[in-house]
């Protein structure tokens, strides 16, 4: 990707996040998108095909940029390492994350996909060794309970600590997976 491809898309994705602090996606036009990038339709329609198309791309790069962070995370014996990472990314990022995992109501599963991705690395670090049959269901639980605190969080302006948080969301996980490890 040059120079100017990576512009024009930084200031989509700029222009993006602004607007989804005000509306939804499916309110969100491409003639919008690219008044307040400065570019015009033909160049938006280069990229992407519509403002979803934008939306996805969007997604994917905070997806790669999130696991690009966490990937620098040295391994311990504790998932909190990376559960505390990631809430100190969050932070870092709040303009963002706060209009893709608060705002962005429209979309429900970049959260989850999120959340998933974090656990997943997280279980490839701890070997949580949860039998394969229950690995969906169980993923499942801990992304909608892990989401539901960290969303929580973000509304109430991050009250707690990103250090407490991290250890009540592993605690909970933790209780949560202790019946898998004492079958053992």
């Amino acid at each position: 990707m040059n120079q100017r491809e990576r512009l024009t898309k930084l200031l989509l994705k700029q222009s993006l996040i602004s607007l989804l602090q005000e509306k939804n996606i499916s309110q969100i036009s491409v003639k919008e998108l690219c008044a307040k990038a400065d570019i015009n339709r033909s160049t938006f329609y280069l990229h992407f095909a519509n403002a979803y198309g934008l939306l996805e791309y969007v997604e994917q790069e905070i997806i790669t940029s999130t696991r690009e962070y966490l990937d620098k995370i040295e391994p311990s014996d504790s998932g909190a390492t990376y559960i505390l990472a990631f809430l100190d990314y969050i932070k870092k990022n709040d303009d963002l994350f706060t209009v893709m995992l608060i705002k962005s109501n429209d979309n429900v599963l970049f959260p989850k996909r999120l959340l998933n991705e974090i656990l997943m690395n997280i279980d490839s670090q701890l070997q949580l060794n949860v039998p394969e049959n229950m690995k969906r269901f169980t993923y499942t639980y801990l992304v909608n309970g892990s989401l539901a605190i960290i969303q929580e969080w973000i509304r109430d302006s991050y009250s707690l600590s990103s250090h407490d948080l991290a250890q009540l969301i592993f605690s909970l996980a933790d209780h949560s997976l202790a019946a898998f490890k004492s079958a053992e």
